[in-house]
């Protein structure tokens, strides 16, 4: 990753990208979503525990990539890049449920995927330790 956008803009919109994840869903579990609560199966999301793993877990492994490539990590750029995979597929399937609910809300995803594609060349200049470019 050479240029200051894929070093500094990419990552930082994915950085609030995985904040907002994690603050939406700090304020619908607030507001009482899943109701009858995350262990319990629902027709929307199957099991909502694997749900929030899931996307936890995305944003997590987002955000440790991005710190650790900031700090100068070598492996922060794959870790990263395996985050910015779990958003766009995340991206990509929540925007099905999007279209058909509530088209407003597939605005994010949809930047999501774009900041996705933007990141590709990041997956090109990454190679593994001994690896031949």
């Amino acid at each position: 990753m050479n240029s200051k956008f894929s070093k500094q803009i990419i990552p930082g919109f994915f950085v609030l990208d995985s904040l907002a994840v994690l603050g939406l869903w700090a304020m619908n579990l607030s507001r009482g979503a899943f109701a009858q609560g995350i262990w319990t199966p629902q027709a929307e999301t199957s099991l909502p525990v694997m749900h929030l793993a899931a996307e936890f877990l995305m944003a997590s492994v987002t955000l440790t990539g991005v710190i650790a490539m900031w700090s100068g990590k070598r492996w922060g750029a794959g870790v990263f890049l395996l985050g910015v995979g779990m958003f766009s597929y995340s991206a990509l399937n929540s925007l099905g449920w999007a279209v058909v609910n509530d088209p407003v809300q597939g605005i994010p995803m949809g930047l999501t995927l774009i900041a996705g594609l933007f990141a590709i060349p990041s997956f090109l200049e990454f190679s593994l330790p001994g690896e031949i470019k």
